[in-house]
């Protein structure tokens, strides 16, 4: 019994260890998929509208570079937005996808991305919070 209530106190600290030391990152491999969640527009009144989305991401090649097929949900059904030209930053689990109209950039953690959308001038337009599907 005391080895057994050792063992579980050992486990415990070691996931605690791993998940401060950023462990719990996702590996280049599983960013490929389909990621789920809401885009908020952050400047009203704006064009810009909230939407449910879908992202299909590829898998990173060996420089990083990714796309991220965008589609948001109008009626029940995928619309079509467009694809970003992307970069992953595996050390620091970052993914930028730069443009003529502003920066995207999300932080990676695990099944969760969060995200932004700036402006050229640095306003945040969007702010993006997506999980994968498993």
């Amino acid at each position: 019994m005391k080895n057994l209530l050792f063992a579980s106190v050992l486990l415990v600290g070691f996931i605690a260890v791993g998940s401060a030391c950023g462990v719990a990152a996702i590996d280049k491999d599983s960013l490929a998929g389909d990621w789920t969640g809401e885009s908020i527009c952050m400047i009203h009144p704006s064009p810009c509208h909230d939407e449910h989305v879908i992202y299909h991401i590829t898998e990173p090649d060996s420089a990083g570079k990714l796309q991220i097929n965008a589609d948001k949900i109008v009626d029940g059904k995928p619309e079509f937005m467009g694809t970003l030209d992307c970069i992953f930053d595996k050390e620091h689990s970052v993914i930028t996808c730069p443009m003529s109209q502003g920066l995207w950039e999300f932080t990676v953690n695990g099944l969760t991305m969060n995200g932004t959308l700036k402006l050229p001038d640095g306003k945040l337009y969007r702010k993006i919070s997506v999980k994968k599907k498993a």
